[in-house]
């Protein structure tokens, strides 16, 4: 005798399987999937890789220094957090290897933020922040990151918010913004992990291009043991193909953060290849200061036939441009399309309107962008007072001191 047929838990929806029934979380069915695909011969200026010819042959070089014997063993990672730890200045118990960043903001939404269940968001925010929350079933309060047109880097809203929140929660912040490519000083960046710790929070930063721009904010992980600082080596070590990163936390967090066994996740190869290129930081300077190099005079050279046009500082291995014509965004997207290379149009994510984004290449590429970009033109008449902010010049050190 059977009992009664059971019930599909609360939450789950029930698809066929070829006429075989289960269940299956809801919370999967607004969210999008799209693997990525081969677009041969476009130039892709949307994904912020790092593209530059000299780290094209400092990690080929590394690359086929490579033994055998260093990608068919799982990987032993003793000799890579030595090396990081010289890299952060810290010592090797606050660092754990993620396999990249996405992977990195999964396992602080598993392991930090679903436990209380609530995640205060500065926005706009890589898309992984909200989509793994989502699966979590977590609650998401956004909070803009921005202010003004063109915008500027404004935290008084999620510092607002760590005070009004009550405890605990986990925040999180994007430093410089991706993708607009503002800044906050490194006194803001104290002052918000100072209050979130006053108000009982977690503060996690999501740095992954600050290398680019002398941005590191691993001080404030000693200073604050309420602060998680997410690294990326896939864009500043050029291995975005090896999905490298780490969390950088705190003893008592990396360990239950470890718990979750995040290094099953992270190849041999990525670890061999990264503990060999981590010591080569005079090497990578080199490569990121020409690469605010070919920003600069792609940048002097677009608003040069745009001087209605702003660019948003100090940016990274991209530029992100603003127009006061709305339309802007997607006409220089769809024109570079035209000539197959992709772009990234921000006119749908809020506080960028007007803004589209523009990863960099080499010379000789970047300058033809520059003379297609001449070809766009704003179709509304732009306002008289527009003020023209103030440019960087070469960042200087932005590391908390």
């Amino acid at each position: 005798m059977t009992g009664p047929e059971p019930h599909a838990p609360t939450g789950t929806h029930t698809v066929s399987l070829h006429g075989f029934p289960f269940p299956l979380g809801t919370e999967t069915r607004t969210l999008t999937w799209q693997p990525r695909a081969l677009r041969p011969g476009v130039l892709n200026l949307k994904s912020c890789e790092l593209q530059h010819p000299w780290s094209e042959e400092l990690v080929g070089r590394e690359l086929a220094a490579l033994s055998l014997a260093e990608t068919l063993a799982y990987p032993v990672q003793d000799h890579a957090l030595a090396q990081l730890a010289a890299y952060h200045g810290l010592d090797r118990t606050h660092i754990l290897l993620t396999a990249g960043s996405d992977y990195g903001i999964g396992l602080v939404v598993d392991a930090l933020v679903r436990p209380v269940g609530r995640l205060l968001l500065q926005e706009p925010a890589f898309e992984a922040w909200r989509h793994y929350a989502q699966l979590r079933r977590v609650h998401v309060t956004g909070v803009p990151g921005t202010t003004g047109t063109p915008p500027a880097a404004d935290p008084a809203p999620l510092l607002d918010l760590l005070r009004s929140t009550p405890r605990p929660a986990v925040a999180a912040v994007t430093n410089p913004g991706s993708p607009s490519g503002l800044r906050y000083p490194p006194s803001a960046m104290r002052q918000l992990a100072r209050t979130a710790r006053e108000h009982g929070h977690l503060l996690v930063i999501d740095e992954c291009y600050g290398d680019f721009v002398h941005t590191s904010h691993a001080p404030l992980v000693t200073e604050f043991s309420n602060v998680v600082v997410v690294h990326s080596y896939s864009k500043t070590f050029a291995l975005a193909g090896l999905r490298i990163a780490a969390l950088l936390a705190h003893p008592v967090l990396r360990e239950h953060l470890g718990r979750f066994r995040p290094e099953n996740a992270v190849g041999a190869p990525a670890v061999a290849l990264l503990t060999r290129l981590v010591p080569q930081g005079d090497r990578w300077r080199e490569i990121w200061r020409d690469v605010r190099a070919i920003r600069q005079g792609f940048v002097d050279h677009v608003l040069a036939a745009h001087p209605d046009w702003r660019v948003l500082e100090p940016g990274a291995n991209f530029a992100t441009f603003w127009s006061p014509d709305p339309d802007t965004a997607d006409a220089a997207r769809d024109h570079l399309a035209a000539h197959r290379i992709r772009v990234r149009s921000l006119s749908d994510v809020p506080g960028l309107r007007g803004c589209f984004r523009v990863s960099l290449a080499d010379r000789p590429q970047m300058r033809r962008v520059a003379r297609l970009l001449d070809d766009v033109t704003d179709r509304a008449t732009p306002p008289t007072a527009v003020p023209l902010p103030a440019r960087e010049g070469p960042p200087p050190d932005a590391r908390p001191s």
